[in-house]
């Protein structure tokens, strides 16, 4: 490992018993070996904390949403590089070789290019298609894209979480489920433009119907409203894409049309 930087890899988890296991031997299968797993736990109710603990995770306890638990696992994380993971991804065997290559290339961040996992019901064939799409057009500025960097230097990282914790209240850090790392890859990338793409890194595993995809953007909008004040900039970019003859730009539009119904019925909630 001599020369071989430490790679930090966090995990913000709450009830995610069925994907992480999937998750963490993927981390565990990398080429690269140089790697601390820092899972980051809203007190889950089932076995998170426990499969964490048998993969040789770090299990860090605390309360609060996505933002919050990044947060923290980066103040946890002692590795030169940062890997910010969701417990439904799972890493193809050379992606943090690849990545970690990239960054000794100069690069302060990598964007994986993303697949839907075995996709097999109607919504997760729709997110297929949609992943495909939008990595094809390779859109990285985050005012208007969908591609956010996973892979970051601490250095970067750092200067991103010092940015947000100034400008955002704790409180509303604290909450935040939605729009955590469009936050993170954009602070990040107002201070650089050093960032590239690698082919082929991670599958993601798909919500199965469109209702579990509605509550999960009901509850992204419903708290979302707030940051606005802050970041007006990133909370105005939900617009439809532009949609080209490819057939694939159409089904991106249908995808988009169902995740901001229920967004946009939750921002409303808030008035009320």
């Amino acid at each position: 490992m001599k020369n071989e930087p430490l790679v930090s890899v966090v995990i913000p988890t709450y009830n995610s018993e069925k994907t992480l296991p999937t998750c963490l031997e993927s981390i565990k299968r990398q080429t690269y070996r140089n790697v601390e797993i820092i899972v980051v736990d809203s007190f889950s109710k089932d076995r998170t904390v426990e499969i964490a603990r048998e993969w040789g995770a770090r299990a860090v306890l605390t309360h609060g949403g996505l933002l919050w638990a990044r947060y923290i696992g980066h103040r946890y994380a002692k590795g030169a590089i940062e890997l910010l993971l969701d417990s439904d991804q799972i890493l193809q065997p050379t992606t943090i070789e690849r990545g970690v290559r990239m960054v000794r290339r100069g690069y302060d961040m990598v964007i994986l290019e993303e697949s839907s996992y075995k996709p097999s019901t109607l919504t997760q064939w729709l997110f297929y298609i949609d992943r495909r799409y939008v990595h094809k057009i390779k859109d990285y500025n985050p005012l208007h894209g969908v591609l956010l960097a996973r892979m970051y230097t601490r250095e970067i990282l750092d200067k991103a979480f010092e940015s947000i914790t100034h400008k955002l209240p704790v409180k509303l850090m604290y909450r935040l489920v939605s729009q955590d790392h469009a936050l993170i890859y954009y602070e990040a990338w107002i201070r650089s433009k050093k960032l590239c793409m690698i082919d082929d890194a991670v599958y993601h595993v798909e919500p199965e119907s469109p209702s579990s995809l509605i509550r999960k953007f009901y509850r992204y909008g419903k708290t979302e409203l707030d940051l606005t004040r802050y970041y007006p900039e990133l909370t105005k970019k939900r617009t439809p894409r532009k949609v080209n003859p490819h057939p694939e730009a159409f089904i991106s539009l249908m995808l988009w049309s169902l995740k901001a119904i229920p967004y946009l019925i939750g921002r409303l909630s808030q008035y009320t």
